[in-house]
């Protein structure tokens, strides 16, 4: 009897250490084709020199790069990942207003520029400043991009996932810790085009590609260029043509928006103007939409109107 419990034991064990190790991805920076942000928030990195003075200053680390619980190496220190500095006296997490020799080759020391509350100095040390989700994306998105896993190890926000998913266009962001529901978005194009020449001397709509025709000469206010295929933000607006406008005033592009239940459109602050130029672009502002919400871009034209082929995208995150 004892030997039948001793071998239907080694069975068992034998069976189950494949189920086991594949549940243990908590040290994986990247698990099933997915790079996971609680893998790289306890990645340090140490200060070096100082003490550094508040106010903005100069930091410099013990060397450029970051390497993941499974021994993979990133270079993650840019102008768009906050870091947190944390000492004794108090721990700050902080966005450079600039890098120096961060990159893989450059000469030592990698240097950060930060504008610090605290004194900092030998014996301080980095680390993500959002639970490790930026670093995860700025991995992925240096590997041609991916989705990101945001697990419950993770420290990351809401706030951190919002502004995560508008980082890089090729990455998305499954939230598995702040929403009740685990979300892949990676970035949408929406594009809209108007052939041939404007109408002179009217206020046109652009229509998606998918319209019956795209000649530029829609002046139907009502009808939407597209529908918000999901609740996010506008940004990024890109705008080419083939033939510049007539004038400095040519080509006045508003991106519009309206709510579901009125459809009453109004402009969402996105704007630009082509003049007697062949782009634009907007990537300052910003809009929210809901799902299901329309969104119409609207071009101004003027008299003897020459601006023609227009086609404009927007970045939906």
């Amino acid at each position: 009897m004892q030997r039948f419990v001793k071998a239907v034991a080694i069975f068992l064990l034998t069976a189950l250490a494949p189920l086991a190790a594949s549940a243990q991805t908590s040290n994986l920076s990247k698990a099933a084709g997915r790079y996971v942000a609680g893998a790289y928030q306890g990645i340090s990195n140490g200060v070096i020199g100082g003490p550094y003075a508040t106010g903005t200053v100069s930091i410099q680390l013990a060397h450029p790069w970051i390497e993941t619980p499974d021994g993979r190496t990133i270079y993650p220190y840019s102008t768009s990942l906050p870091v947190t500095i944390f000492n004794s006296s108090g721990s700050e997490t902080l966005t450079p207003s600039a890098v120096s020799n961060c990159s893989s080759n450059s000469p030592a020391p990698c240097t950060i520029t930060v504008t610090a509350s605290n004194v900092h100095g030998q014996g301080d040390y980095v680390m993500s400043g959002t639970g490790g989700l930026y670093e995860a994306a700025f991995d992925a998105n240096s590997n041609g991009g991916g989705n990101v896993v945001v697990d419950p190890s993770s420290s990351a926000t809401a706030t951190n996932v919002t502004n995560a998913r508008a980082l890089y266009a090729n990455v998305g962001i499954e939230d598995e810790k702040t929403a009740a529901t685990g979300l892949a978005s990676p970035s949408l194009l929406l594009t809209a085009i108007g052939t041939g020449t404007a109408t002179a001397s009217s206020t046109l709509y652009l229509l998606s590609p998918g319209a019956a025709t795209n000649a530029f000469i829609n002046t139907t206010a009502t009808n939407a260029t597209f529908v918000a295929p999901r609740t996010g933000t506008l940004r990024n607006l890109q705008c080419t043509a083939t033939t510049g406008g007539v004038n400095a005033s040519s080509g006045a592009v508003t991106v519009r928006t309206a709510p579901v239940s009125s459809g009453t459109f109004s402009g969402a602050g996105i704007t630009g103007t082509f003049g007697t130029g062949t782009s634009i672009s907007d990537t300052t502002h910003t809009a929210n939409v809901t799902l299901g919400q329309p969104i119409q871009i609207q071009v101004t034209s003027q008299a003897s109107e020459t601006l023609a082929g227009v086609v404009c995208t927007l970045q939906l995150n």
